[in-house]
């Protein structure tokens, strides 16, 4: 009984998860659709195993939505990796191959009726010994890409590092469970002894229902987790409706003041730090001064017409990156704002560097990356 409950309260959380995430593509396609599956289908095995194995008319069904998840999650898990990083990847026809072993065994499955035991038997054994390789291929392919692709990557941006630490463990912690469900899988064969190695797969299944339960809560306490690398492409989409969105820049209680002078200007501007903000962030979003190539922090003193000291405290003790580094983010923003409206269709890279404010190509190009996690050539795959 409390088994039961164990499911049917993981398949339940997992149904607002996945409802919460499809309102959410709705709105913003750059939501992973890959990992919305993973959770439908791992939100319906739980039910079903919750509601229906007391009821022996649906319990086949509900086997065969365990065959079949157990069979996709790797090809799924795949896929959501490889697009955490390429978020501007779409669902290619080749990629449908991945499910297509899945689709036929658990076809074959269902279909069992039809072939006489000995057959059945042999084919069922020959499809456990394809799916155990396919499934540590997949393992050591999703391995090395994310290592390669995301565990490894930083940025000499602060805030654009804290995505990448978020996005790291969160990988780190799917690939994890992943595994697990794994070693859960082949513990069950072992001791099924039968080559009917899919029997017995409700079996010690309460502990991927506990690992996925840790899945969902982390889910809605780190909801960017399901964009991927999306901090800047967040900030693309609020750019487009004039309204930038400075997550994680600004620091409302300053940092500890360092000596005597900027203690002393900490009491006259701690009131009007708030608009200095506000005034910054309008410059950034309805002008283009930032994108001036020799644009200076005295240029954003003199439109701002304050104090330089002000605006020097500003950035020092309430940003969490420099003066330079914010320019830089604010110019490669442009950039990638200007490739989504189709500015390269007419025009160069160097053209693009140029027209957001850096000096040439290259310095064009190390921004881009570092801020983005991509060269402009491979954004625009």
């Amino acid at each position: 009984m409390l088994e039961k409950l164990l499911y049917l309260f993981a398949g339940g959380l997992g149904i607002i998860i996945f409802l919460l995430m499809v309102f959410r593509f709705k709105s913003n396609r750059n939501i992973n659709i890959y990992f919305i599956i993973i959770v439908f289908l791992g939100s319906l095995r739980f039910l079903s195993y919750g509601l229906f194995s007391n009821f022996p008319l649906l319990w086949p069904h509900s086997k065969l939505t365990n065959y079949f998840f157990t069979l996709c999650v790797w090809p799924l898990f795949y896929l959501y990796f490889k697009k955490i990083v390429q978020i501007h990847a779409v669902f290619k026809k080749r990629d449908s191959l991945h499910f297509l072993a899945p689709i036929i065994i658990t076809s074959f499955i269902a279909f069992k009726n039809y072939f006489n035991v000995e057959f059945y038997t042999t084919v069922v054994g020959i499809c456990f010994v394809f799916s155990l390789a396919l499934s540590v291929v997949y393992a050591i392919v999703c391995y090395r890409f994310l290592r390669k692709n995301v565990w490894s990557r930083s940025s000499d941006i602060l805030v654009i590092n804290q995505q990448n630490k978020l996005i790291k463990q969160w990988t780190k912690i799917i690939f994890a469970l992943s595994i697990l469900m794994f070693g859960r899988f082949l513990f069950n064969v072992a001791m099924n002894n039968d080559l009917l190695w899919f029997k017995n797969q409700k079996d010690y299944l309460w502990i991927s229902a506990i690992g996925w339960m840790g899945i969902y809560v982390k889910m809605l306490i780190y909801p960017e987790i399901l964009y991927g690398y999306d901090i800047f492409q967040k900030k693309i989409n609020d750019y487009k409706r004039s309204a930038i969105v400075f997550n994680h820049i600004w620091i409302e209680n300053s940092k500890q003041v360092v000596n005597i002078q900027d203690a002393a200007l900490k009491e006259k501007i701690v009131d009007s730090i708030q608009n200095y903000i506000i005034s910054i962030e309008l410059l950034a979003i309805n002008t283009d001064l930032f994108l001036k190539d020799d644009f200076t922090i005295n240029d954003l003193v003199n439109k701002l017409n304050v104090p330089k000291s002000h605006v020097i405290y500003l950035f020092k003790y309430h940003c969490t990156i420099s003066f330079v580094d914010f320019k830089k983010i604010i110019r490669v923003q442009k950039a990638v704002l200007l490739i989504e409206e189709g500015f390269l269709k007419s025009n160069t890279l160097e053209s693009l560097a140029v027209r957001t404010g850096f000096s040439s190509y290259s310095p064009f190009f190390k921004s881009f990356k570092s801020i983005t996690g991509m060269s402009p050539k491979d954004y625009l795959k």
